[in-house]
């Protein structure tokens, strides 16, 4: 059910494609050689020619669409990050090009063409990367917590094992809807550099909107967007525990430090807590803490499963 509904999800990204070839069949010879390509709020300041801008716009998302079906097939890949940002990107990009034609149509020329209302149609990609984002599966909490937990069976010489968790905060995610819109809205006005400062910060709350936890052969890594940011090898490992992490306790949300140790908080909740060879003390909230801690202590533990 979880793998379903992941892949359906990702198939919604194909939809701009989609709506994009149709509208390009509905207009046939109907088509304006140039249209107006960028806008100062509802006006142009930019013109394009159609076919062009056409296939450029065809190229962006399909390009989207097959990013969210390697993220459908790839059980590691952080769907959570990636199909909520391939949806938006290709509404934005399928309807600035509709629009754009529709009100040089409309106009009958593109120095004439305004937006109107019809601007509200390129928000909407935010309510459906929001809703992309809402209705993913989440994985299960574990609830066979232990202060220091191992595998049932222990690792036979030679086996190789590794676990996944996923971590995602609400907060850093309505940073980065936020900022998202932002850069809509910045990109409408003509104000570039202000649009790029704000995609900056979306990739920013992007990751701590939602961060994988990976444990292996090598130790604990955190990645986010698919790009590892943090790890700790696994011969820096003491031992690993199963704890109720309070965000005030550690410093707040995000990459802490204080005198407990340092963390990465996305939500309050279970998480893991490393006890490090000559370190400070790392901790980690994300689900399902008590499976990723048992085999990070398994790994770690001397002899041959280490």
């Amino acid at each position: 059910m979880t793998t379903s509904r992941t892949r359906l999800l990702a198939a919604t990204s194909a939809v701009p494609l989609l709506a994009l070839v149709i509208a390009r069949l509905a207009w046939g010879d109907d088509l304006p050689p140039v249209v107006a390509s960028h806008w100062s709020g509802t006006e142009p300041d930019g013109f394009s020619d159609t076919t062009t801008y056409f296939w450029i716009a065809v190229a962006v998302c399909a390009i989207a669409a097959g990013i969210a079906g390697v993220v459908a097939v790839r059980i590691r890949t952080d769907a959570a990050l990636w199909l909520p940002a391939t949806v938006f990107t290709g509404w934005t990009v399928a309807t600035t090009w509709i629009v754009s034609v529709a009100a040089t149509v409309r106009a009958g020329a593109p120095e004439a063409a305004t937006l109107g209302w019809s601007i509200l149609i390129l928000l909407l990609g935010i309510l459906w990367a929001v809703a992309t984002f809402v209705l993913l599966p989440r994985p299960s909490r574990a609830t066979n917590n232990g202060p220091a937990p191992t595998l049932p069976v222990p690792l036979a010489p030679g086996e190789r094992a590794s676990w996944t968790g996923y971590a995602r905060g609400r907060r850093a995610g309505v940073l980065a809807l936020a900022m998202a819109v932002a850069a809509v809205v910045s990109a409408l006005v003509g104000a570039l550099w202000l649009a790029v400062l704000f995609l900056v910060l979306v990739v920013a709350g992007g990751t701590f909107a939602s961060v994988t936890v990976q444990v292996d052969r090598t130790g604990l890594s955190l990645s986010s967007w698919n790009v590892r940011w943090r790890h700790i090898p696994l011969d820096a490992v003491d031992e690993a525990q199963v704890t109720e992490i309070r965000p005030g306790e550690w410093g707040g949300w995000g990459y802490r430090f204080s005198p407990r140790g340092t963390a990465v908080v996305i939500r309050g909740g279970e998480g893991i807590v490393v006890t490090r060879t000559g370190g400070r003390p790392f901790a980690v909230t994300v689900d399902g803490a008590a499976q990723g801690a048992a085999l990070l202590n398994s790994l770690a533990a001397p002899g041959p499963t280490g």
